[in-house]
Formats: C-alpha cells, sequence, structure tokens
C-alpha cells in the first residue's frame, strides 16, 4: 500500500515539477506568464563545451543545450548552445526558425581563434567603407573599418583617405581617422579627424549597411587650404563578407 501511495505522489509531482522548469516569453522575448506567452523553453541541460561545439573553451567546462518552442504549435523556434541560462552568451551553431519548421537564419558564434572571450574581437573580413559628405564644399572618402564589438550595438573603427576641391581649383587628399557607434535601434553617432578638420556626425542606419547623417566640421586651421567646416551631411556604405557586421531584422511569425 505504501508503495502505491508513493507511485501515485511521483505521478502527480511530475507535471508540476515540469511545469515549474518551463520558462515562458512574450512576443518581445520577456519572461511572462503561461497566458501570456508566444514562446517557451524547456529547463536546459549541460553539455560538455568540446561535445557541443567541437573545441574546449578557456574558463568554460560546459554549456546549456538552449531549445525554445512556439507555445501555439509546440514547433522548435530555436536551439543552440550559450554560457548562461538565459542564453545571453551563444556559442557554436544557432539556428531560427519559422512556425512551419523552415530555419529562417543560422549563425556561428565561434570562438575558436578568440578563446579568452574578450570584449574586443578584430573580424576575420575587414569592411571597406565608401563615404561621401559635403560642408563648404564635397568630400569622397574610402578606406578599411574594423568591427570592435560582438554586441547589438556595434563600434567600428576606420581608416581611410578622402579627395576634396578647393576655391583655387585644385584637388586635395586628407587621410580620416574614425569612430562610429551604431547601436540596433538603427541610429548611430561618428566622430572622426583629417589633418584639416575635425567632424562630428549623428543620425540613422539602414542595418549599419548605409549611414545616412547630419553634423558638423570643425577646421583647425582656417587659413590654411583646403578648409573643410560648416554644417554636414553625409552619407556612408559598408562592404563586408562578416555578416555579423550587420544589424539582423528580427522576424516574428
Amino acid at each position: 500500500m505504501k508503495t502505491f501511495v508513493t507511485i501515485i505522489f511521483l505521478m502527480l509531482l511530475n507535471p508540476l515539477s515540469a511545469q515549474n522548469d518551463t520558462i515562458f516569453f512574450d512576443k518581445n522575448r520577456k519572461t511572462s506568464s503561461k497566458e501570456a506567452a508566444f514562446y517557451y523553453r524547456v529547463k536546459p541541460l549541460k553539455v560538455k563545451t568540446k561535445d557541443a561545439v567541437g573545441y574546449k573553451i578557456k574558463n568554460i567546462d560546459s554549456l546549456f543545450a538552449i531549445k525554445d518552442y512556439y507555445i501555439n504549435n509546440n514547433q522548435l523556434q530555436f536551439k543552440g548552445y550559450s554560457s548562461d541560462y538565459k542564453a545571453e552568451q551563444l556559442f557554436g551553431k544557432a539556428e531560427w526558425f519559422n512556425k512551419d519548421g523552415k530555419m529562417i537564419d543560422a549563425n556561428n558564434f565561434n570562438y575558436k581563434k578568440n578563446t579568452n572571450n574578450s570584449k574586443f574581437k578584430i573580424p576575420e573580413w575587414p569592411i571597406l567603407y565608401l563615404n561621401y559628405s559635403i560642408a563648404n564644399k564635397s568630400l569622397f572618402t574610402g578606406g578599411l573599418e574594423f568591427c570592435l564589438t560582438r554586441s547589438k550595438n556595434k563600434l567600428f573603427l576606420g581608416a581611410g583617405y578622402g579627395i576634396t576641391n578647393s576655391y583655387d581649383g585644385n584637388y586635395y587628399g586628407l587621410p580620416d581617422v574614425h569612430l562610429s557607434y551604431n547601436t540596433e535601434y538603427l541610429l548611430f553617432i561618428k566622430a572622426g579627424s583629417s589633418s584639416k578638420n575635425a567632424y562630428a556626425v549623428g543620425g540613422l542606419t539602414v542595418f549599419n549597411m548605409i549611414d545616412l547623417g547630419l553634423g558638423y566640421s570643425f577646421p583647425y586651421n582656417k587659413e590654411k587650404i583646403p578648409t573643410y567646416e560648416g554644417f554636414t551631411v553625409s552619407i556612408s556604405f559598408r562592404f563586408t563578407k562578416n555578416k555579423d557586421v550587420y544589424t539582423k531584422l528580427n522576424i516574428i511569425q
């Protein structure tokens, strides 16, 4: 009789335990109640790091195997590996699916060559940037940028060379060094300098592919040609094979 009561108790306890191990999310990926949920995640299990991603990561012995599902049809929505329970730091291959089970995005968070997990990282492919700006005259600039952060907000360090004309009809070269901070909310702010001027620009970014900005250029010496000064309108283009540079368009099915 005692054994029978124990079995009944365990049968009643298991569904309650499973529910407590489930995390529910709303459409904005914030934790919510089951009634308001759009996705859910069963308690992740831990996997040895080398078994999960194929290589060892410094100071990380194991990773959580994350699987998220659509609550209305239990279809897999995301799968990947993370060093934390909340899946804020992904490692290895990650995949996203729509409600029909079709994969809509994938990414490989590969830190094999950078196992110290430092905040800054030079990407495999440098970024080619082209910029056109106009203040009291036009300026065409081209060069290379490097993305210094892995987060959704990107910090770009760039160096290049520009060509501008002056009032005497001659063309002059201007070196360019700049930092551009592009946020996930499609806004950016950029500050830079040449041998003749310093400038600051802010505005809208189209997924980090195109930056449209308005700002001001400050000449170091107004008496030395060429001067490049005044309110500035600019447009920049980025070309790279590193897809992590571009902000992804979140698709919610």
